[in-house]
Order: structure tokens, then sequence, then C-alpha cells
């Protein structure tokens, strides 16, 4: 919603970098990206063209800025809980962005960064790339607590959460509901750990000794050793 103008009164400093951010990605969602012009984002926020040249060069460093200051940052993760209800956390948070749920305008700008791909490049580098570096460092706490295996331990395990969002939005144009945003982190991550758990407990089982405390080789062979008994019984 535009920012218009109190007569008679100058906004300064933080209100009116605020009015020039909603501006801005209002006029973005009016208009698209590439009919973007800092004549129509000044109009907008009822200042002057001279208000946004002091403070940015054009649209595009601009229009970084007001993502930034418009995206809430992922939450912080809590030690009292588990990774995987810090990892939902921080998918929900994400989820919130592309439903429209904060300043952003919603999935509409994520066909502007495919067409514009010096925007897209910086926009991954300033604004998606520390938020993939927290739900990394989620998924390694996950590991140092046992929670989940090694192998989660990779930029594509924290790309996956967010690109299934993504999915859901391009497919129904519905954010995932709460159950379907367990389901990515359970289908995806949780399977992988418990699979590995069992690989260790049949390694240990392997290497082991079993309830009468011979080892499993062991064990077989007498096993076979016994069933000859009996046959030639």
């Amino acid at each position: 919603m535009a920012e218009s103008a109190t007569p008679g009164r100058r906004r300064r400093g933080a209100e009116l970098e605020h009015a020039i951010y909603v501006a801005t990605l209002d006029e973005w969602a009016a208009n698209g990206y590439g009919q973007l012009t800092m004549e129509g984002i000044a109009a907008r926020a009822g200042t002057g063209k001279a208000a946004l040249y002091r403070r940015w060069s054009g649209k595009q460093p601009l229009v970084l800025d007001a993502l930034r200051y418009a995206l809430p940052p992922l939450p912080e993760p809590d030690p009292g809980r588990s990774a995987r209800e810090n990892l939902a956390g921080a998918l929900a948070a994400f989820s919130a962005v592309l439903a429209g749920r904060t300043l952003v305008p919603g999935i509409e700008f994520i066909g502007d960064l495919l067409r514009e791909p010096h925007l897209r490049a910086v926009f991954a580098d300033r604004i998606i790339a520390p938020r993939l570096e927290r739900i990394e460092a989620i998924l390694r706490e996950g590991v140092r607590s046992g929670e989940y295996g090694p192998e989660v331990v990779h930029p594509l395990a924290a790309r996956t959460g967010p690109a299934l969002i993504l999915q859901t939005f391009l497919l129904t144009g519905e954010p995932p509901s709460p159950r379907e945003l367990d389901l990515i982190i359970d289908t995806v991550l949780h399977p992988t750990a418990t699979s590995w758990e069992q690989e260790q407990e049949q390694e240990q089982e392997q290497e082991g000794c079993g309830g009468t405390g011979e080892p499993a080789r062991a064990r077989d062979k007498a096993a076979r050793k016994r069933d000859r008994s009996a046959s030639s019984a």
C-alpha cells in the first residue's frame, strides 16, 4: 500500500526510508521489475527523486536494500529445542515469505529474478546464501547431537527444504500446510538419518557379539554345524 507525504511535515531518517522501501516493493508488485522506476517509487513514497538518489545509485541497490528490510530474519536456533524443531521454524519463515505474508511481493518476484540474471546473482549471494548457511548450521547441530546422520551436512540438504516449498507454490499456488512442512522435513531428512543409524546397528551386530557372547560369524558356523549333526542323526 502506497505511503503518502504528510502535509506540512517532512519525513527524515528511518521514517523516510521505511516509506521508500514500502513504495519500492509496492511498485515492484504492481508493475514488475522491468517497469520499476525511481520516479515511480518516489511518487508512491510521496517524496522527491533526490531523496532516493542521495541514498542509492539506481533501482537495483534500492530493491536489494528493500528486500533485506522486508525479509524477516530466520529465527535464531533455540538451544533448548531439537534440530528438527529449529529446522521447522526456519522453513516456516521461508514459506511465509513466498506466501506474501511479509512486505515482499510474494512468489511473483521469482519470475523477475529469472529474467534479471545480475539481480538474481546478487540476491542469491546477499540474501539467500546467509539463510542457507543458517539451515546448514541447524543441520550440523543435529549431527552433533546425534539427531541426524552425517550425510545431511551437505549444501544440497540445506537447499532441499526451500526447494520443495517453492515447488509446492509453483504447482498449487498455495503455501505448504504445517502438515506438508512436517512431511518435507521427515521425508527428506529423517529417513536418511534413520537408515544411517540402521546401517550402523547392522555393522555393530556383524562385528560385535550377540546374546550368547559369540561373534556373529562364529554363531553362524556353530549353527551350520548343529544342522549337519541333526541331519546325520
